[in-house]
């Protein structure tokens, strides 16, 4: 039986050698980085990527806000190349450029505008020979390279661990408590909720996928450490899957967005115990007295919670809300790659392949493009 290539990528998760991998090869690049650094002249940091890696940046950001105590902001890697100041950089400025691939061209345009105007710039990338690498002064590597699919699933994981690294290492640089064996042990932890999932709970995204399959749009609503998580998952919803799908912050989509709303479409809540527990719940009382479909990430399921969503989907492990988005984004991505299967297109495709036929992958099978008509 034939085996998708990038869902053999988000089974790959389950290999506690993917994530050791990541962890290893970061950390032996981020101390030698961080030996020609002055960490302690760092004041902020900008993150900046295109796509998948823009949101890994937002997911980093809270990371090294939380671990290594210095401001951090994510940006588009067009913009940050373009439009950011030379005022604004200098050199208490770090600019991490986020490629997996390493040959994206913006992401490397932004690393040489940093470091024209003085900032540090760093390439965080799985390949240490690529345009965004030769644009930076240093590189920490992901791990990442063995993905090789244009869709990236594994990589982006490996992408936020070497983020928790970067951290680390910064906040040791600059003197602070790094509390590494409370992290390490979170990383551990989630590495074995993964592992847990991908072995025991696909069955409950597959029966999303067959009571949404139809839906004209997917929402996925998330707070703080896991606004990046909703960004990436809806990409792939998008890429994967060819349908609408809109990422919003929970309380900032109370503010106007409601009115998409109905009572068709799946609302998709990543909602690991945190800060914004309470919140969930209030949105899920009004989902539930306008009928409108909820589908609850979460690793805390409340009788209340359980009484108020369509679906609840409980992740098997309960890890500091920093270290979700290294879970939650699993079966997001599973359910990306199951959708496009349900909906009958190739996970790898673009939407118009007649115009660029060669993207469609591994003989079409039943789920892809032939003649660039949908089978």
């Amino acid at each position: 039986m034939m085996t998708y290539p990038i869902l053999q990528n988000i089974l790959d998760l389950a290999d506690r050698a993917t994530w050791a991998y990541a962890l290893e090869v970061s950390a032996e690049t981020t101390h030698i980085w961080l030996k020609g650094l002055n960490a302690g002249g760092i004041r902020r940091i900008y993150l900046t990527g295109c796509g998948t890696s823009c949101y890994a940046g937002e997911v980093g950001r809270n990371i090294l806000e939380t671990i290594a105590h210095l401001p951090a902001q994510a940006m588009h890697a067009f913009n940050l190349g373009q439009y950011l100041h030379p005022s604004i950089l200098g050199p208490e400025v770090l600019v991490i450029g986020i490629s997996t691939s390493g040959g994206t061209q913006a992401v490397a345009d932004a690393l040489a505008h940093a470091r024209r105007h003085g900032a540090h710039t760093l390439a965080l990338t799985a390949e240490k020979g690529g345009a965004v690498a030769e644009a930076a002064e240093a590189v920490v590597l992901t791990g990442g390279e063995a993905d090789r699919t244009p869709v990236k699933t594994k990589s982006y994981v490996q992408t936020l661990l070497s983020l928790f690294e970067v951290a680390l290492g910064l906040a040791e640089a600059r003197g602070q408590e790094a509390r590494r064996a409370y992290w390490q042990g979170e990383l551990d932890k989630a590495a074995e909720g993964a592992k847990r999932f991908l072995e025991a709970q696909r069955e409950e995204v597959q029966a999303l996928v067959e009571t949404y399959g139809g839906a004209q749009i997917v929402f996925i609503l998330a707070s703080g450490p896991n606004l990046g998580t909703a960004q990436e998952a809806a990409l792939k919803v998008i890429e994967m899957a060819k349908m609408y799908c809109e990422w919003g912050e929970l309380e900032d989509f109370l503010h106007g967005r409601y009115r998409e709303v109905d009572q068709a479409n799946p609302m998709v809540f990543i909602a690991p115990q945190g800060r914004s527990s309470a919140h969930v719940l209030d949105v899920l009382t009004v989902n539930r007295y306008i009928g409108a479909p909820s589908v609850v990430l979460t690793d805390v399921a409340s009788e209340g919670l359980r009484e108020l969503a369509s679906q609840v989907v409980q992740m098997p492990a309960s890890l500091d809300e920093l270290a979700t988005p290294l879970l939650y984004i699993t079966p997001l991505h599973l359910l990306a790659h199951q959708m496009a299967i349900r909906r009958g297109w190739d996970p790898l495709s673009r939407r118009y392949d007649d115009i660029i036929p060669h993207r469609v992958r591994y003989g079409n099978l039943s789920a892809g493009l032939v003649g660039g008509k949908r089978l």
